[in-house]
């Protein structure tokens, strides 16, 4: 069933918000032949992500062209995000059409398997939202993920391929170089780490896109890279590069060692990857942030090494001992990540569901 569908974005941590709105965006058009409007208030982001202005889905600016969303038959807001006045306005009283769902934020917690699909009607107008829930378990949302991922980086890991895309970026790690990525917020332990690295016996080099970790860098090795260069301190490679569309990104995370990633669209991302990672929540108040962690853990069940490892980076204890002994156990934990990340793709994706979802209720 074909289906014309807004979906409204507001971005609040300039990747992660409009990351996710334009993959689900992308797949719901070509996977799913639905005509897809994307309201955003920061629409130049997308050129970013190698968005087409001439693809099929029609990015239009917050708050839209005031048109009432009757024309639509689904109205998703991304992460809760309530929509502009007009649009708000006439979905007072809605019955069927547009079906209002709202996408929340991934989690790993328990709880939101029981909230996940309900419907709350908006006592002062009779408007529907429907609430629905990323995760990993059947019960929830899922995970977005297009048919074609998991195939296409089998077929790029290793290949030629692959080669000429480090080669593209300026990346020749040596033989015994370990490759990560490094894409985190301010606030992680980077000196700590930096200094962990540079003392090691193994050369790391470390991949930084750009307007990522700029005054750790500059503040540990005196200087900033430009795109392409690297400053080195001991066994420690930095290596400045350009921020990648979507596609190359993910190219980046199938080609890495490791990838420290962060948020929810970067870290959804280093699952399909199917190689080891380390997240760092987005810090939130009363430390609601580790409460996530700690579910996200103990689904993964990486063992505690891993554990240590994450809430380390997250600010829950030492960075310098966690890293130590999570680089020890890194060739062993590699099968690990393999395994959740094949069970994972194993369940059906987020919009697949939410395909679905929509379906069951028009």
């Amino acid at each position: 069933m074909s289906l014309a569908a807004r979906i409204l974005c507001r971005v609040v941590d300039n990747f992660g918000d409009a990351g996710v709105a334009w993959r689900l965006a992308r797949q719901l058009s070509g996977e799913f032949g639905w005509q897809v409007t994307l309201t955003i208030d920061r629409p130049e982001l997308l050129a970013r992500f190698g968005a087409d202005p001439r693809g099929a889905v029609r990015v239009e600016a917050w708050p839209g062209d005031d048109r009432t969303p009757r024309a639509d038959d689904v109205l998703i807001g991304a992460f809760g995000v309530e929509p502009p006045p007009p649009l708000r306005a006439a979905l007072a009283g809605a019955a069927r059409r547009p079906l209002w769902v709202n996408l929340e934020h991934l989690s790993a917690e328990n709880w939101i398997e029981g909230c996940h699909g309900l419907a709350s009607v908006r006592p002062a107008d009779g408007a529907i939202e429907h609430f629905f829930y990323p995760g990993f378990t059947a019960a929830s949302g899922g995970l977005l993920r297009e048919r074609s991922l998991v195939t296409r980086r089998d077929a790029f890991a290793d290949s030629p391929a692959q080669r000429e895309f480090l080669e593209r970026l300026g990346v020749a790690p040596g033989r015994d170089e370990r490759l990560l990525t490094l894409f985190c917020y301010p606030d992680a332990p980077l000196a700590e780490w930096f200094d962990a690295l540079a003392g090691g016996t193994r050369t790391h080099r470390v991949l930084v896109p750009r307007g990522t970790a700029e005054e750790a860098i500059a503040a540990f090795f005196g200087a900033s890279p430009r795109h392409g260069e690297s400053l080195r301190r001991g066994a420690l490679r930095v290596q400045r590069i350009p921020f990648l569309s979507h596609d190359d990104y993910d190219r980046l995370l199938w080609s890495a060692d490791l990838n420290f990633v962060r948020g929810e669209d970067s870290w959804i991302r280093a699952h399909w990857a199917a190689r080891p990672f380390v997240w760092q929540p987005y810090v939130q108040a009363g430390q609601a942030h580790h409460v996530k962690l700690q579910a996200f853990l103990g689904r993964l069940d990486a063992g505690p090494v891993v554990d240590t490892m994450m809430r380390a980076w997250s600010g829950a204890g030492a960075i310098g001992p966690a890293w130590t002994a999570f680089e020890a156990a890194l060739p062993a934990l590699v099968p690990a990540y393999r395994a959740w990340s094949s069970s994972l793709a194993a369940q059906t994706d987020l919009a697949t569901r939410l395909v679905e979802f929509c379906a069951d209720r028009l």
